[in-house]
């Protein structure tokens, strides 16, 4: 497929998939394309296995055949639905599950703050826990009502009590079955909640319940949790806990509610295979499963395995993982092969079959006979070679034009760096081995880990440049293929600004671009900065906010101003900066005196529709910025569904999506933008898992 000859031949306003296959159902489940699953458990009505898709917001049933089907979700993120069929239902990152003695499932719907609960019989969805705020769990009054943290783990016990744990207040909440009242179960009270202090992000220490490590041989209410993530019952009816940043599984006995330790010696480790689980260490255990016969199952985050404790003995073993993440093999000893880190979805038959999922991608299955790893869900292949609109994105997010007009994509969910070459439509991997981790540089960047690759950008040269986001570093492949860290420092606790980028120390780098003469630019998000990279001298300061979160400064010095959520930065041909500041709702531009200005969003999260003055709309998490040769910016509206832009008169006009006039394409969260050319418009869509085109003229 010829993309050049493609785009040619569209139409003024026609728009066109140029990669990504979508969303896949109805095909065997070990061919079709995962985002990211997580909880999994055999639904205990049918004995089909379901599966919550992180990324895809959507729950996957796989039948006794093998086929993929969507159980609940429609895909597209949102929260609604309540009422009607959980498969028409919207939800925004579905994280754990778990079930009744009776079937009916319960699902941690984790960015809305809620759980819900699908009806075995009728498959009517409704929402059980949580009003939808962010709050320190509402204890003492009605579940529905309660302002809830970003809770974790949920367990149903048999006589329908359900079990939440949550991961920053750091402790346990149970609902009860009859009176559906929300009560603290074990851990200590939260006193605040990051959120109520004017910060939204969670961070642990500013007067809530404090994580840390106590209370083993006692009672629950004494007990001192850290991160307390998932949650199992054993077939005793005692309830276990994956106390993940004490590097511990933990044990409440329901009878006494006395609190012990069953795996895990607190050191940040993972070893201690065939001796005491007690004597152990377990490296920061996430997903969690007892079986009928009471053997522990344990994923571990950074252990990069799965490990089994022997309910007779007390003996742990590794059953899956080597300690070293990637993307294993199949048809192999599951010990002899990688694993990714392992998170949130542990599962385990009767006759000891295991069941776990990875970031890889995949769900795999651990045969209990030969300990053969095989896998259930997740396409083996990441489709390089072929025709781009064949292969599966697994977050398409940035993206930038080589000049040799090459399109590059930073797949942020597949940890990958993908290429389409315009002559043929082929789509290649030119960084990241698809696991999740840091590791690489000096080598070939195919082999190199990533970590949550938000955004790419290519220099006139050809030269790649990568936001590492979860590692916080900016990574470069150079045009051998060789890939090397160029900004950011582990452990390194200076912003270090005025010294070598790679001194500086970097804590999510959401965003990376070039200007024209090749300095790099870095949206430092959580720090509310954007940095520079001298492409003479590899000096980093900063040229964008003050490092205090917030929204302000419009008229002055644009390192006097406050900014936040740095989600796309671009520049015009004048050299003026453009940067989307998805926390706070809006657009705003850096002329090249240094005096920033914003150019849309009143910094109020809603809708407004076409014809709003730019700066006095309403916007809903734009993401993405491009501006055309004529100067005109476009945007995404991204959880409004809409590619915008700002009219000559200086009003709102959308191009493309769900209410705009190119209402039958349907985007789904539009995220990045850049331009092919003078009159194409690349659209990345994260949930729809495409990419598109937009003829704009």
């Amino acid at each position: 497929m010829d993309l050049n000859k493609l785009i040619e031949n569209m139409q003024p306003g026609e728009i066109t998939t140029i990669a990504g296959v979508g969303v896949c159902e109805g095909i065997p489940a070990k061919e079709a394309d995962a985002g990211w699953p997580l909880g999994i458990l055999r639904w205990n009505k049918t004995g089909e296995l379901l599966i919550n898709d992180y990324h895809m917001h959507i729950v996957w049933r796989i039948d006794h055949d093998g086929i993929l089907h969507r159980f609940a979700g429609t895909g597209v993120p949102g929260y609604s639905g309540d009422g009607g069929p959980a498969i028409d239902a919207e939800f925004r990152s579905p994280h754990d599950i778990a079930q009744d003695v009776h079937g009916n499932i319960v699902i941690n719907d984790i960015s809305n703050f809620v759980y819900r609960r699908i009806d075995a019989e009728t498959g009517i969805i409704e929402t059980i826990i949580g009003s939808g705020k962010l709050g320190r769990g509402g204890h003492g009054g009605p579940a529905t009502e309660a302002e809830m943290d970003t809770h974790c783990g949920v367990a149903v016990a048999d006589n329908g009590d359900i079990y939440v744990s949550s991961e920053w207040t750091n402790n346990i909440s149970r609902v009860d079955a009859e009176t559906g009242i929300i009560e603290l179960f074990a851990g200590y009270e939260a006193r605040h909640h990051p959120s109520e202090m004017g910060d939204s992000r969670p961070y642990i220490g500013q007067g809530l319940s404090l994580g840390g490590y106590s209370g083993d041989g006692g009672p629950k209410e004494a007990a001192g949790f850290y991160h307390p993530e998932h949650l199992a019952f054993g077939p005793d009816g005692d309830l276990y806990v994956c106390d993940n940043s004490n590097d511990r599984v933990r044990k409440i006995d329901m009878e006494t509610g006395i609190v012990t330790t069953v795996l895990g010696n607190g050191q940040r480790a993972s070893n201690g295979d065939g001796g005491p689980a007690t004597e152990a260490s377990t490296l920061m255990p996430d997903a969690i499963c007892v079986d009928v016969h009471g053997n522990l199952y344990v994923g571990e985050k950074y252990g990069f395995r799965v490990r089994r404790v022997d309910a007779e003995t007390g003996i742990v073993t590794t059953i899956a993982g080597t300690g070293v993440p990637g993307m294993g093999e199949e048809g192999v000893k599951a010990t002899e092969t990688e694993v990714n880190s392992v998170e949130v979805g542990v599962w385990a038959d009767p006759d000891g079959t295991v069941f776990y999922s990875d970031c890889g991608g995949r769900t795999r299955r651990i045969d209990a006979e030969t300990g053969i790893v095989t896998t259930v869900l997740g396409g083996t292949t990441n489709h390089d070679g072929e025709v781009a609109t064949n292969a599966f994105l697994g977050g398409p997010d940035g993206m930038s034009v080589g000049p040799d007009g090459q399109i590059y994509i930073a797949d942020i969910w597949s940890q990958r760096i993908r290429a389409i070459d315009p002559s043929t439509g082929v789509i290649r991997t030119v960084a990241g081995n698809g696991a999740r981790a840091y590791g690489g540089d000096g080598g070939p960047a195919t082999e190199a880990y990533l970590g949550n690759p938000n955004d790419v950008s290519v220099d006139a040269e050809g030269t790649l440049v990568i936001a590492d986001t979860r590692h916080g570093h900016v990574r470069r492949v150079d045009s051998d293929g060789i890939i090397h860290n160029v900004a950011g420092a582990a452990f390194q606790w200076d912003k270090g600004d005025g010294g070598p980028a790679l001194n500086a120390n970097l804590v999510a780098v959401s965003s990376v671009s070039h200007d024209a003469d090749g300095n790099i630019y870095i949206g430092d998000t959580d720090v509310g900065r954007i940095r520079k990279i001298d492409a003479q001298t590899g000096i980093i300061d900063t040229v964008v906010g003050t490092g205090l979160p917030g929204n302000s400064g419009d008229g002055g010095p644009a390192t006097d101003a406050q900014i936040s959520g740095v989600s796309s930065i671009t520049f015009d041909e004048a050299g003026n900066m453009y940067f989307v500041d998805h926390n706070y709702h809006v657009i705003r531009r850096v002329d090249t005196d240094g005096i920033i200005t914003t150019i849309v969003g009143s910094g109020e999260q809603g809708f407004s529709p076409d014809g709003t003055l730019a700066t006095q709309a309403k916007l809903d998490t734009p993401h993405g910025v491009a501006v055309s040769s004529d100067g005109t910016v476009y945007f995404t509206d991204s959880a409004n569904h809409l590619v915008r832009r700002v009219a000559p008169n200086g009003t709102l006009e959308t191009v493309a999506g769900s209410d705009g006039p190119y209402a039958e394409t349907g985007l789904n969260t539009p995220y990045g933008l850049t331009f092919y050319g003078e009159d194409i418009l690349l659209i990345s869509e994260q949930f729809g898992h495409r990419i598109r085109a937009l003829k704009l003229k």
